[in-house]
Parts: C-alpha cells; sequence; structure tokens
C-alpha cells in the first residue's frame, strides 16, 4: 500500500447531492454525467497513478536525473509531491516553453496525482466543475473541496495547472504553494503537529 496508513483516508472521497455548497450552480447534475463518473471512479484515478510512477516519473527522471528524488516507497508523502510537482515542466511544455495539447494525457496524469494527494491527506472531496475543464477536459472539470475548510475553499485543478505552466516562472513553485497553503492550514486546523513538520521538512 502506497500511504500513509491511519494517517490517510486510502480510497477517494467523491462528493455527493450533501456536498452541493461546494460548486453551487453547477452541482446536481454534474456530479452524475457518465464522463465525470468514468474519470473519477477510484479504478480510474489508480490506473492513472499507477502509469505516473511506473511509465511517465521513470521516462521524466531518464530526462532530468536523478538529484533530489525521494523514496517513493510511500507516494502521498509531502516529499514525493514535491519531487513530483517539478518534473510537471518537463512533461507538458513544448519546446516554445508553453503547454503542449498533446500533452494532455500526461497533464491529466498529474492533475490526478494532485487532486488524488489532497483528498488522501488533507480530506479533499472530488467534485465535477465542467465549467472549469478545459481546454485538458472535455465535458467536465477535475475539482477538490474541502468540507473542513473555514473559508470555503475549492481548487479547480485545471485552472491552477493552466496558470502554472502558462507563467513565465517554473510551474513548480504554484504547486508547492498549493501544498503549503492546504495541508499546513489543514495540521493546523486538525491539530496535526507530524503533518506540518512534514510538509515543512
Amino acid at each position: 500500500m502506497h500511504a500513509h496508513e491511519g494517517n490517510v483516508r486510502t480510497h477517494a472521497r467523491r462528493a455527493t447531492a450533501a456536498d452541493s455548497d461546494l460548486d453551487p450552480g453547477w452541482f446536481d447534475d454534474a456530479q452524475q454525467s457518465a464522463a465525470w463518473l468514468a474519470w473519477s471512479d477510484q479504478a480510474a484515478i489508480d490506473a492513472r497513478i499507477e502509469t505516473l510512477f511506473t511509465e511517465t516519473l521513470p521516462r521524466l527522471e531518464a530526462v532530468q536525473g536523478s538529484e533530489g528524488r525521494p523514496s517513493l516507497d510511500d507516494r502521498f508523502s509531502a516529499a514525493a509531491f514535491d519531487w513530483i510537482v517539478s518534473l510537471i515542466d518537463t512533461a507538458v511544455l513544448g519546446e516554445d516553453g508553453r503547454y503542449a495539447p498533446e500533452n494532455g494525457y500526461l497533464a491529466d496524469q498529474f492533475i490526478t496525482y494532485i487532486g488524488e494527494w489532497m483528498v488522501r491527506r488533507v480530506e479533499g472531496v472530488w467534485f465535477n466543475s465542467p465549467q472549469n475543464g478545459a481546454p485538458i477536459f472535455d465535458r467536465y472539470g477535475p475539482a477538490v473541496g474541502y468540507r473542513w475548510s473555514q473559508e470555503s475553499t475549492n481548487d479547480f485543478l485545471v485552472l491552477l495547472f493552466m496558470m502554472a505552466v502558462d507563467s513565465d516562472d517554473a510551474p513548480y513553485g504554484y504547486f508547492v504553494d498549493l501544498l503549503h497553503g492546504r495541508a499546513l492550514t489543514f495540521a493546523e486546523e486538525r491539530g496535526r503537529p507530524d503533518l506540518e513538520a512534514e510538509i515543512l521538512a
């Protein structure tokens, strides 16, 4: 099992009608669309993450080198997250330094991993925000909400991903900011000094 047993939800939670306030006005029908249910099925999520770890990351590591690579025995450690998001630009940017649409299948793997990290480690909830899926997805948009958040924060993952890869700065910083913003807030609200220490290590 690639997880912190006891500190992490090992199966993704997908939003239900009770979570309609996560994305008001778009919620009920969107959560039942066939395309979304297929994408967010736990087996499908697990399969994309498996492909990321067994095919995509080794190929990127061969290009970028192994410096800074942590142990990946725990796929959902903070160290693994940090290293994996550092490879996003190598994975999805073209020779002109812009997002290459033909790399959408790779973007899908990284978006799945980032969202699943938040679901497993900080009690996120997967939900569909179809108006926030382009240009990577059609008819659905993977997003993560947080029931514990006092700020009713949602992460529209495609918007974040495209903002990061289209920036003049390296995408890495955007995703590290996401990690710190969500996990440190969660650790404080839940009284989890162990998680805080892991994030800040």
